[in-house]
């Protein structure tokens, strides 16, 4: 029997199938009848909805978890009624290709194949017999996963990889992940369950920072966030925007430096976000949303195919949010728009479209002081709810447009172009009242005011060039990159007085003293360019080898007045101009194991400019710079239901600003700060009925070298020990067809924290336990879930900075109910 070519991606599969179906079988493929293994035997739900036969099966297959394939001409001028129930998959064959005269079988490959009905002999029946097996769709990274388990993913390295090929930790959010645990409103409630990294501000909603293997991400005010979208950086600040995530598909976490192929990034990792994009079938949506501190939500989400051919696609994404949160006076209030539109004039190219705007309007929680949170105050305990600002007068307001596209094509088998790009805008005005320290008393909070408003701009552009080629018996994945982005923002900033603030007793509407003049105007131009070359060798189908180079080259200029705000106050003019450098690398081996197991090795660098600071003779900074040893495991099997990773590693930064000791005021650059761990992370997706988190996290971070008298102390907000478990649980048709439930619990050890006048040893804030539970039930196109945070009601601190003004409570219990309608 002649060799058939390989399968295509689920996805592919799809309404138009003209050109992917064609290619789906080049030979005949023997049916083999065998019984269904007792996990498809099983009835489940299916919700197909009618229309072309291959859009039709398209949905079939990615619902069952099955790998279909079909020439075009056995699927033209056919339709189907579609199917909605709970079926086994032999019966769901049964019923979507009754009276077509089809019947789908099964190659020795474990693929199925879409095949005409041998013609009848006489007298002989003509009932259709459909053949089901073991199978699984080739996943796509960048659309809708069924489960918790994603096996792809492009973080890692850009070619849409298996993540077990690898050589660096990664996880993996799928939508139905976030759905189950009711992802609102912040990016980093996707990320509880996940090893490695926490959310740093409690329940601010200003900005999405993470500490990630024991180092801040996001906490900057420049451009080092850690969060891409698309491969692309979300924003050029940290506080120009945040990801919605109702509009994205997927979450990818890469553990350590991830240099080499997107820039400048912190040494503890990065986030990159997928986006919603347009579908091959109908998807059609709308879901509203109620709950805790008076939480209202509607949501939109519309998608498919534009034309019969499957050419042009579409999908709109939409929600409004209009909410409180648990600290007084601070909304949480949202409008989020996304279209997209993708064009595939042939199999081999591809453009999709994607633009966004979003409003937020909130305000910045500066937290509580140490003196009736942390530790113990004379006047009591401070309340969870208590606002430090002014509600007449304290507002985050930021509007975000941005526009872009994914551009691919294949010339051939061996080389593919693809090109994404993104324009950038926000604009934010930001006034707040905040505190500065308490008096003596412990009950009055001193404060200063400001009134800031930003403009950002971002251009980014990533073009790339992979070559597919064969060398005997290693097959060889060659990348070649070039991205540019170009940043320049402009601040203008005015400080003023405020009245101190009664914390026990607080007395709102103080006035806003501000100064006669901006305190700050600042008009920064960034721009950066790297060059990229990746190989990756799969050696025998046993060994992977990874290796990466990357050089940088930044500019930075700064111009800006500083004064001290008063009428008559001199000005100092502030004009920097930094020109940096950096080459990193990677590099890494796997060994594949035929039973699903993969240890392997690996070394990789990264560096961070340092810009918009000099030192006493004003020179400007060196970037700092990160190096990490990185020694794992992972499990995974396309035929179990189960996914394993564990990894230990030592990650160094160098080049840290601390403080100089010869001149008060100034910086140098002498500080080091290392983080060593492990962790661990389990995820099951057991037939459809259990789906199982388990993840841990030990971080032993340390400041090695300091100025500043904290050498050998932790870095803040860094949890010695972290272990989470979530699991849904889908019953079946004997107890209560189409009902879930699951429950979750996070309990966090020894979270590091700066406060004033402690030891390194107890520094550390009390451990807590939270516990987060959700119900669900699904009939018909109905979608009803209510999801419980913090289920016990728990009151911990999170985190401590800035000294002793500033520990931020973690979100108590919430509540949020949803109903989700697809039609």
């Amino acid at each position: 029997m002649a060799p058939c070519l390989p399968s295509l991606p689920g996805r592919r599969l799809s309404a138009g199938l003209a050109a992917t179906l064609a290619l789906s079988l080049a030979c005949s493929l023997p049916a083999q009848a065998q019984a269904d293994p007792p996990a498809l035997a099983a009835a489940r739900q299916f919700d197909v909805t009618a229309g072309s036969l291959g859009a039709v099966l398209t949905q079939y297959a990615s619902q069952a978890g099955i790998e279909l394939t079909a020439p075009s001409a056995l699927l033209q001028g056919k339709t189907s009624a579609g199917l909605t129930g709970r079926y086994g998959v032999a019966e769901g064959f049964d019923v979507l290709l009754r009276g077509q005269g089809l019947q789908a079988t099964r190659s020795v490959s474990g693929a199925y194949a879409l095949r005409a009905v041998p013609a009848a002999g006489p007298g002989a029946a003509t009932t259709l017999t459909p053949v089901t097996v073991v199978g699984s769709v080739r996943e796509d990274p960048t659309a809708p996963t069924t489960g918790y388990l994603a096996r792809r993913g492009l973080t890692g390295s850009k070619t849409d990889t298996p993540n077990i090929e690898i050589p660096q930790a990664i996880s993996v959010i799928t939508r139905d992940q976030m759905q189950d645990q009711g992802v609102a409103p912040a990016l980093q409630d996707a990320l509880r369950y996940t090893p490695g990294l926490i959310g740093t501000r409690g329940v601010n909603l200003t900005d999405d920072s993470f500490n990630m293997r024991g180092f801040a991400a996001g906490l900057a005010t420049t451009s080092n966030t850690p969060v891409f979208r698309d491969g692309m950086r979300q924003s050029p600040a940290m506080y120009a925007s945040t990801v919605e995530p109702y509009g994205i598909e997927r979450i990818e976490v890469m553990r350590g430096p991830g240099s080499v192929l997107f820039g400048q990034v912190t040494p503890g990792g990065l986030i990159n976000v997928t986006t919603k994009r347009p579908t091959d079938t109908p998807l059609r949506e709308i879901e509203l949303q109620g709950g805790s501190h008076d939480h209202k939500q509607v949501g939109i989400d519309l998608g498919g195919p534009l034309d019969d051919d499957g050419v042009w696609s579409y999908r709109v994404t939409a929600m409004a949010r209009d909410a409180d949160t648990q600290t007084d006076y601070i909304p949480n209030d949202r409008q989020y728009i996304a279209p997209a539109l993708t064009w595939r004039p042939a199999a081999h190219t591809s453009l999709t479209l994607l633009a966004s705007y979003q409003h937020t309007r909130t305000m910045y929680n500066w937290g509580l002081p140490v003196a009736g949170t942390l530790r113990d105050n004379p006047n009591g305990r401070l309340p969870r709810d208590r606002f430090t600002g002014e509600p007449d007068f304290d507002d985050y307001d930021t509007k975000t447009w941005t526009v872009g596209y994914l551009f691919e094509h294949k010339f051939n088998d061996t080389l593919t172009f693809r090109q994404n790009a993104r324009y950038y805008r926000s604009d934010m005005t930001w006034n707040s009242a905040y505190g500065a320290a308490m008096q003596p008393n412990q009950r009055l909070l001193n404060r200063f005011g400001f009134i800031r408003s930003d403009e950002y701009k971002s251009f980014s552009v990533d073009t790339q060039m992979q070559a597919n080629w064969h060398h005997g018996n290693i097959a060889h994945t060659t990348l070649a990159g070039i991205d540019y982005s170009h940043t320049p923002w402009v601040r203008d900033e005015r400080r003023g007085q405020v009245a101190a603030l009664d914390l026990y007793n607080p007395v709102y509407g103080a006035p806003i003293i501000p100064n006669a003049r901006s305190s700050r105007v600042l008009d920064t131009d960034a721009s950066q360019m790297g060059f990229y070359l990746q190989e990756q060798m799969k050696i025998a189908q046993r060994w992977v080898v990874m290796a990466g180079v990357r050089h940088d080259r930044s500019r930075s200029t700064i111009d800006g007045v500083l004064t001290t705000g008063a009428a008559n106050s001199p000005e100092s003019r502030l004009k920097l101009r930094d020109r940096n450098s950096a080459t990193t690398g990677r590099a890494g081996l796997v060994y594949l194991f035929d039973n699903g197991w993969a240890p392997y090795v690996s070394a990789a660098t990264s560096f961070e400019p340092e810009s918009g600071a000099v030192d006493f003779n004003g020179d400007t900074f060196e970037p700092t710079k990160g190096r990490q040893y990185e020694v794992g495991v992972k499990f995974e099997s396309p035929s179990s239901p189960y996914m394993f990773g564990a990894s230990v590693y030592d990650l160094r930064r160098s080049n840290v600003l601390t403080a100089d000791p010869l001149h008060p005021g100034y910086s140098v650059q002498t500080g080091a700060i290392r983080s060593r761990g492990l962790e661990l992370e389990a995820k099951a997706d057991i037939a459809r009925q259990w789906q199982l988190i388990g993840a841990y996290t030990y971080t032993n971070a340390e400041i090695l070298r300091s100025n500043a008298g904290d050498a050998g102390t932790a870095p803040p907000g860094v949890p010695r020990h972290t272990i989470a478990l979530w699991g849904v649980y889908r019953f079946g048709d004997a107890v209560a067809p189409g009902l879930k439930a699951g429950a979750g619990a996070r309990h966090i050890i020894g979270t590091s924290g700066y406060v004033l006048g402690t030891t390194p040893t107890d520094a550390r804030l009390p451990s807590y336990t939270v516990v987060d539970a959700m119900l669900g039930y699904e009939t018909g196109p109905w979608t009803l879930t209510l999801n419980v945070n913090n289920l016990l009601d728990k009151r911990y601190v999170q985190s401590c900075y800035y000294a002793t003004t500033t520990c931020f409570y973690g979100e108590g219990r919430s509540a949020i109910a949803r109903a989700a309608y697809r039609w």
